[in-house]
């Protein structure tokens, strides 16, 4: 009786009893590669594969992939990447397959781990500085991205910038007569961090907030005909790319120090331990150059919220890495 149910449900089913339908049957036969997507390990993925762009060519290394998603599969096959090296890749998380010929290229030419190709590619080092520009449409999130690769909109003014209390006076190294303005979330946040500093007999002041893109335009526009772009790229943001016009950046000193030597005074090491209880990151550290493109600033502060700023302290990551690792 029991042999009679099992042939009546292999019967019932399009395929017969095995892991294919008669419609995958007749895929697999066609390309010729049946005999080997019978007896693979991983006939789940073959069939994902059967679902979209399968080639033939590459059944071994769909038998030999557990996967959840095809994209990028076939890209990253056809780019050279080892199997166990796609495996690697499509298990980790910040996975994307939208990037997956990048992912390709850069392992090409590297020969890196899964987990180093992929942040590479997402925080865009296998890129040229501006050969590619995504413009921000949000800014409610203030660990949003603007750097030599997103770029605010032109003419970008935030709606929410108010007058930072804490600022050098005219006279002060580094500081000028201008007004500085922050946004009011990261102006609040700037206040209370100058607060518990002066606890600490760390005196912080702003030496630069809010830069608006006309300003920026004409600072880098003067110093490109004046020196060149070269020039003016390697020290100068582009305008609607540079983090002071989002108005979350700011430039400090503390207790009277110029500005480009504050790391060698005491109580910078207080500014470094602190500064992501209450939302800000140091946008340009040491040794991470190759990441945000940009040298060393131990004065450049950037505010991106308690909860990013507290994971890139945690875990020693740009804002790039930030957002590459997710």
């Amino acid at each position: 009786m029991k042999k009679v149910v099992f042939f009546i449900l292999c019967a019932l089913v399009l395929s017969g009893c095995g892991p294919y339908t008669k419609a995958e049957k007749a895929q697999l036969k066609a390309a010729g590669v049946y005999s080997q997507a019978k007896d693979c390990a991983h006939t789940d993925s073959v069939k994902k594969m059967l679902s979209g762009d399968f080639q033939g060519k590459y059944i071994q290394s769909y038998c030999d992939l557990d996967i959840s998603s095809t994209s990028g599969v076939n890209t990253l096959l056809k780019g050279g990447v080892p199997t166990k090296v796609v495996q690697a890749m499509m298990d980790r998380e910040n996975y994307h397959g939208s990037l997956a010929k990048r992912y390709a290229s850069y392992y090409k030419k590297h020969k890196t781990k899964a987990k180093k190709t992929i942040l590479a590619v997402n925080t865009d080092q296998d890129l040229e500085p501006y050969s590619k520009t995504i413009l921000v449409k949000k800014d409610t999130d203030p660990a949003y991205l603007v750097n030599k690769f997103y770029a605010l909109p032109k003419g970008y003014e935030p709606n929410d910038l108010e007058p930072i209390a804490s600022v050098c006076t005219v006279g002060d190294t580094g500081c000028n007569s201008d007004e500085l303005y922050l946004r009011k979330e990261a102006n609040t946040a700037f206040q209370k961090m100058v607060k518990s500093g002066k606890k600490a007999h760390v005196k912080i002041v702003a030496i630069s907030g809010y830069r608006s893109y006309d300003y920026q335009l004409n600072l880098w526009t003067t110093n490109a005909q004046t020196y060149g772009q070269d020039y003016a790229d390697a020290y100068f943001a582009r305008a609607g790319q540079s983090e002071h016009n989002t108005g979350l950046a700011v430039d400090i000193t503390f207790n009277d120090h110029p500005f480009n030597e504050i790391e060698n005074y005491k109580g910078y090491n207080w500014i470094l331990k602190n500064m992501h209880t209450y939302g800000f990151i140091l946008r340009y550290p040491k040794d991470k150059e190759k990441v945000t493109r940009y040298n060393y600033e131990s004065w450049h502060l950037r505010y991106v919220g308690k909860k990013a700023a507290t994971t890139c302290f945690e875990k020693n990551w740009t804002l790039e890495e930030y957002w590459g690792n997710q």
